[in-house]
C-alpha cells in the first residue's frame, strides 16, 4: 500500500508538472512572443519610415538583432516546455530536434539512433524525452561540457539511451542524489520500470545509460 501510494503521488506530480509546462509555454509564445513580434514590426516601420545613419543606423541594426534573438529564445524555450509536435513526431525524432536546436550554441550536441526506429508516443515515451532533456541540460549547465552525445538503441524487448559528454564527471554523491533534477530523473525512470546506469569507468566526462523496457 506503502508503495502504491508513492507511485501514485510520483504520478500526479509529474502530470501536475507537465500541466504547467504547457501552461508556461503557451503563456510565453502567446503573451512575451507576441509582444517581442510586434515589437520589431513597429521598429521596422520605424526603419523603412526614417533614413537612419551613422550611429543611429547602427543602433537600429542593433535593435533588431537583439529582438530576433530574443524572439528566436522564446520560441525555444516554449518548445522545450512543451514540445507541441511530440505526439505527432515521436519520441526519436522529438530527441533528435531538442539535440538540434542545442548544437552549435557554445556546445556540439550530436543524437545517433541505431536498430528499428519504433515510433512511441505515449505518456511513458514523453517521461523517458524529459529524463533526456534533464541529462542534456545538464551536462550544459553542471558539466562545463562541449561535446555531448545522445544515443537511442532499439531492441525487441528494450530501448536503450545514452547521454555522454566530455565534460568535468559526475559524481553521484548525496549532494546530487539530494537533488532536484536528479529525483526528478530517478523518479521518472522508476514510474516506467527503467534502470539508471552511471557509468564511472571512463577517464573523462560522464556517460549516464537508461534501459527502458518496451510494451507488447
Amino acid at each position: 500500500m506503502d508503495l502504491e501510494l508513492q507511485n501514485q503521488m510520483i504520478q500526479l506530480q509529474i502530470e501536475s508538472t507537465e500541466t504547467e509546462r504547457k501552461r508556461i509555454s503557451a503563456d510565453l509564445h502567446d503573451s512575451i512572443g507576441s509582444q517581442l513580434w510586434a515589437a520589431k514590426l513597429n521598429i521596422a516601420f520605424l526603419g523603412r519610415s526614417l533614413d537612419f545613419s551613422g550611429e543611429l543606423k547602427d543602433s537600429y541594426s542593433e535593435t533588431m538583432r537583439m529582438l530576433d534573438q530574443s524572439i528566436d529564445s522564446v520560441r525555444r524555450i516554449s518548445w522545450e516546455l512543451a514540445p507541441e509536435a511530440f505526439h505527432n513526431t515521436g519520441l526519436a525524432s522529438s530527441i533528435k530536434e531538442f539535440c538540434t536546436r542545442l548544437d552549435g550554441k557554445g556546445q556540439n550536441v550530436t543524437f545517433e539512433e541505431y536498430g528499428p526506429n519504433v515510433f512511441w508516443k505515449d505518456d511513458r515515451a514523453l517521461m523517458v524525452y524529459r529524463i533526456v532533456q534533464e541529462l542534456v541540460n545538464n551536462a550544459i549547465r553542471h558539466a562545463q561540457s562541449t561535446n555531448i552525445n545522445v544515443k537511442l538503441r532499439w531492441d525487441v524487448r528494450s530501448l536503450q539511451v545514452e547521454v555522454s559528454d566530455d565534460g568535468k564527471g559526475f559524481v553521484l554523491n548525496e549532494k546530487v542524489r539530494s537533488g532536484v533534477g536528479w529525483w526528478n530523473i530517478t523518479n521518472r525512470a522508476s514510474k516506467i520500470g527503467a534502470k539508471l546506469l552511471v557509468q564511472e569507468d571512463i577517464q573523462k566526462g560522464s556517460a549516464i545509460e537508461l534501459t527502458v523496457p518496451l510494451e507488447a
